[in-house]
């Protein structure tokens, strides 16, 4: 032991290891494991207290390296920098582990340790002491578990000659020390090599993480950092930083180190020596972008689809419905080159544009009697079509309803507070509505995905600590009755680790000044919508992307995060980019999507394609959602269909509540609006869906109606070939091909006991279960 003697000033003192025996006249103290709270005792020391009268102990001020007896110096070894990232590293502090919210077998770490205190006190005051052995440090219980030499749920984490396990064990021999106060932190992560492309034979790639501190200085801590993968399909990555191929394509590889995250993109290809890039046409900057990572994956995008499909694929796209069989044969019959811009801007200016797009809006803002009242649910969803209607620009239209107040029945968008009934959901719903990021997880934790911390949660949550409700003035009946949203001049989060209140703060931002009676909505507002917030444009634009293709360039649409990065991050940039600077127009830039080659690609299969459904090289298919679908049978059958309450002609997009209920849109997906998460509305095809369509009687009662378009069509004497084309027209906008009219024909003309009408019901059937009825494509 390495032990000196210092006398000065009266007092005696020893120093053992960076620890100071202070010589103080004390009574008796019995020593034992429930009493210490300084590193276990040897004999040697013992015997020094004894002298000294069980003198009183106190940390000094760790001096590095330590110099062991043999004269070995070992490397100071930090709580944060070391022993935290290597939990992190080994999984000890995973949410499957240590990190759950109760721990495992008596043992709690703070989850990916956004909470060193707790982690310092579990291992260093928990258990009696009994987790680390500061006189025998490979006894020590952390290090006997992490390498299973002691019974361990979780096997073995660390090996007894590996860096970490040496690591821990360094930390344990000079002291165990809480250096958290002195330590420096990393202010940047960096990842190489960031971007790579490894051709065939290469399918693997060591990452090296370099850590930049405040004073300049740049360490390589990949042995402490945490990597995964977004795609484990794709890739696996080792806990050394390599990452190991599973198949083509591209990777992004996450690095985690003391609550900083970085990334690497890794391209494996195959060696494609007949591969050829044919350059197709870029309409604008959307192709400019996607060609560009199509060439680099070596991905053959689809020929553009056809006529017929784009048509179909445009109305159901901007106007919610099938166009009708004369609206097709006019798009057919035109020849300009132009012809396809010309009907997107027609699309853009018809009525069926403000119920289609309110309904999508209709969905994420709680429209649903339920929260807002049978009067208000008409009423909001009128104000967000009149929105619609006018285009008012997105960050106007957000800012109205994060300001909103008074009576719901009054100002219809205060609605939008009805449902969330504390400011930790409002946050919540707010910020993944907005901002396109799910911040839930920051509420008990830091965010294991993103740089969000629990202070961002409650910061974000008290801009709306004060939101208080009363009832009226419009009041019917207890169920169906108006709410008045009104701001208090007191109210504050309380943070839960530290129990002090919570100053509203922007996510990873500035604290920004308020007035202390004001409504601090304001301020968010005003950075929620700023064009230069890093989020909202390229959330809004991600979303109205989802809603053309079916798929979020970042997807899930609302699942913003380092670790769930964009497919094609040079193309989001730049719708983000192009919608603020059109301001927010959102016709503008479905207009703008509509209109590029990537939009009106094909959804045919090429060799290099086929398995894609990530980086839009085909147009993917996908179901008609319950409202459009109801609408789309109603149309084809010519039946308009009645919904109680509402006038006849009344169409399902402009069923303003979420609450109501019909069979049809129930059984094919449509949402309650209790959440603004687009994962709400489903789009599995259930078997009982599927049966319905088949053989229910909603459907027959429809293809039978004598009123109905079989009946029209029979009466008014038109040939057998006339009618199977206006079905084909009415229902997958385009004619039969010949193989498919010459089945139709000669169904309809065998002889039997079903007359000619039946027997076009029966065809009109077979092509309303369709799947090229039943899916956008």
């Amino acid at each position: 032991f390495s032990l000196a003697m210092r006398f000065g000033s009266g007092e005696t003192s020893l120093t053992y290891r960076g620890f100071t025996l202070n010589a103080v006249p004390r009574p008796p103290v019995r020593y034992g494991p429930a009493r210490t709270h300084f590193p276990q005792l040897t004999m040697t020391r013992l015997a020094f207290l004894a002298v000294l009268g069980c003198a009183a102990i106190s940390p000094a001020a760790h001096a590095a390296p330590v110099a062991l007896p043999d004269g070995t110096k070992l490397e100071k070894v930090d709580f944060e920098r070391h022993v935290m990232g290597l939990l992190s590293k080994a999984g000890c502090n995973a949410g499957s582990c240590h990190g759950s919210f109760q721990g495992k077998n008596g043992f709690r770490l703070s989850l990916r340790g956004y909470d060193p205190t707790l982690d310092l006190h579990s291992l260093t005051r928990e258990a009696e002491g009994r987790r680390l052995n500061r006189n025998a440090p490979d006894e020590s219980l952390l290090l006997q578990k992490a390498t299973a030499r002691a019974p361990h749920e979780g096997g073995r984490k660390l090996e007894p000659d590996g860096e970490l396990y040496r690591l821990i064990r360094d930390w344990i021999v000079q002291g165990a020390t809480d250096d958290r106060k002195t330590a420096l932190r990393p202010t940047t992560l960096e990842v190489t090599p960031a971007s790579k492309i490894l051709d065939a034979p290469v399918d693997s790639e060591r990452l090296r993480v370099t850590a930049t501190f405040p004073n300049n200085t740049k360490v390589d801590v990949t042995h402490l950092t945490r990597f995964s993968v977004h795609d484990e399909t794709a890739a696996k990555v080792s806990q050394d930083g390599t990452v190991q191929r599973r198949k083509t394509g591209e990777v992004v590889a996450v690095a985690e180190y003391m609550g900083l995250m970085a990334t690497a993109v890794l391209v494996f290809r195959d060696a494609r020596p007949e591969f050829r890039w044919s350059n197709p046409t870029e309409q604008n900057y959307i192709d400019t972008h996607a060609f560009a990572k199509h060439k680099l994956l070596q991905i053959e995008p689809a020929p553009l689809c056809t006529d017929e499909e784009f048509c179909r694929r445009a109305f159901l796209d901007a106007v919610g419905r099938l166009p009708t069989p004369n609206e097709v044969r006019e798009f057919l019959k035109d020849t300009s080159v132009k012809k396809r811009a010309k009907l997107i801007d027609e699309l853009l200016t018809l009525p069926e544009f403000a119920d289609w797009w309110a309904l999508k809006w209709s969905d994420r803002l709680g429209v649903n009697q339920r929260f807002v009242g049978k009067i208000g649910a008409i009423k909001y969803h009128n104000w967000i079509r009149a929105m619609m209607a006018a285009n008012v620009p997105e960050d106007e239209f957000a800012r109205t309803i994060l300001t909103a107040g008074g009576g719901n029945y009054t100002n219809p968008p205060a609605g939008f507070f009805r449902r969330l009934r504390d400011p930790m959901f409002r946050g919540e719903e707010v910020a993944q509505l907005f901002l396109g990021v799910r911040m839930q997880c920051a509420k008990c934790h830091n965010h294991p995905g993103e740089n969000w911390t629990q202070d961002d949660y409650y910061g974000l949550a008290a801009f709306f600590a004060r939101v208080q409700y009363r009832q009226g003035p419009f009041f019917i009946q207890i169920y169906d009755k108006e709410e008045t949203v009104w701001i208090s001049r007191d109210g504050e989060m309380t943070h839960p680790r530290t129990g002090e209140p919570v100053r509203p703060k922007f996510p990873g931002g500035l604290v920004p000044d308020l007035t202390a009676n004001g409504d601090r909505r304001g301020a968010l507002a005003d950075w929620v919508t700023n064009p230069k917030n890093p989020y909202f444009a390229t959330a809004s634009a991600n979303r109205i992307w989802f809603h053309l293709f079916g798929r979020g360039i970042v997807d899930p649409v609302d699942d913003v995060r380092r670790t769930n990065p964009p497919a094609i991050p040079a193309l989001l940039d730049a719708l983000a980019e192009d919608f603020v600077a059109h301001n927010f127009d959102r016709k503008h830039l479905i207009r703008t999507i509509m209109n590029s080659r990537i939009y009106q690609l094909s959804s045919k299969k090429t060799p290099t394609n086929a398995e894609d459904i990530r980086y839009f090289s085909r147009h993917v298919p996908r179901r008609i959602g319950a409202e459009a679908l109801l609408d789309a049978i109603s149309d084809a059958t010519g039946t308009a269909e009645k919904f109680r309450g509402f006038p006849q002609g009344h169409r399902a997009i402009q069923i303003p509540d979420g609450e109501f209920k019909h069979p049809v849109l129930e059984t094919f997906g449509k949402p309650a609006r209790a959440t603004v998460c687009e994962c709400e509305r489903e789009t599995d095809v259930s078997l009982y869906g599927a049966v319905s369509m088949v053989g229910g009687d909603f459907l027959q009662t429809k293809l039978s109606d004598p009123k109905g378009r079989i009946a029209m069509l029979v009466e008014s004497g038109r040939t057998d070939p006339a009618i199977v084309e206006e079905l084909f027209l009415a229902t997958l906008s385009r004619r039969p091909t010949a193989t498919e009219e010459q089945a139709a024909l000669t169904f309809i003309g065998k002889k039997g006991n079903a007359s000619r009408q039946q027997r076009f019901e029966d065809v009109l059937s077979a092509l309303l279960n369709h799947v090229e009825f039943l899916f956008q494509h």
